[in-house]
């Protein structure tokens, strides 16, 4: 599993209506998850912030001199949909690795690099980077009356504008180390079901917040667990009993 791979990666009750909206489009948290790399056990924190409109996403981890992972999206939101200004990813540590979005509307392009090749598309407000991805998904469900049963977004990288379709499992209970959480359930759809698959659980009372993450590749998982988080002020937890 590579590392580039833990973060790209996202009806047992009835569905509960989603909580009202903040004064952002985007209710603001900073959560820390908890992963392994190479069986070395990582920390990653990640917050969402804005400023006068302007959105930044960021989310990083290290484990000692051996990996230092930071990733930073800023994008707007417009309407329905994530508007991406620019992203960065920054591997360091036994290997270095960066990959970059520069989202230009004015020049109706989109500029990637992705092993130190830069390649043009396109400019499209529909089209968003690897991080950018995830807030995506939980403006769909703020806004939707119920859990659709696909989403679709279109993800940027380096040379490829890959459509991903990702499909409704459940609205189950799920443990994690904050409680017991109300979620939903996606699965994206890999070409190759029988080899891959990547499942994300996000939680329907704290404004789609992800939970939980499941990559499963040649036999080896991956999992990104939350462990802690505050959203719009509060603390995550689950019912209390």
């Amino acid at each position: 599993m590579k590392l580039w791979q833990v973060t790209g990666l996202l009806i047992g009750t009835l569905y509960t209506a989603p909580p009202a909206m903040a004064d952002t489009a985007l209710s603001l948290y900073t959560a820390e998850y908890k992963t392994k790399v190479s069986g070395l056990g990582v920390t990653l924190t990640r917050t969402l912030s804005e400023e006068d409109g302007r959105y930044h996403l960021s989310q990083g981890g290290k484990k000692g001199f051996i990996v230092k992972l930071s990733e930073d999206s800023h994008f707007s939101v417009q309407g329905e949909h994530i508007v991406g200004e620019h992203f960065v990813y920054q591997l360091r540590g036994v290997s270095n690795r960066r990959r970059e979005v520069l989202f230009d509307e004015d020049a109706g392009t989109i500029r990637s690099l992705r092993k130190k090749e830069w390649t043009e598309h396109p400019w499209s407000p529909e089209v968003l980077d690897r991080l950018s991805q995830q807030e995506q998904m939980r403006l769909t469900l703020l806004l939707a009356d119920a859990p659709p049963a696909r989403i679709s977004l279109s993800i940027v990288d380096g040379p490829k504008v890959k459509v991903k379709h990702f499909d409704l499992i459940e609205v189950a209970l799920l443990e994690t180390p904050v409680g017991t959480l109300n979620t939903v359930h996606y699965r994206l759809i890999h070409d190759e079901p029988q080899e891959r698959s990547s499942d994300t659980w996000l939680a329907v009372d704290h404004d789609y917040l992800m939970v939980r993450t499941q990559h499963v590749e040649h036999g080896s998982e991956t999992v990104i667990q939350l462990e802690s988080a505050t959203i719009g002020g509060q603390v995550v937890t689950g019912p209390s009993p």
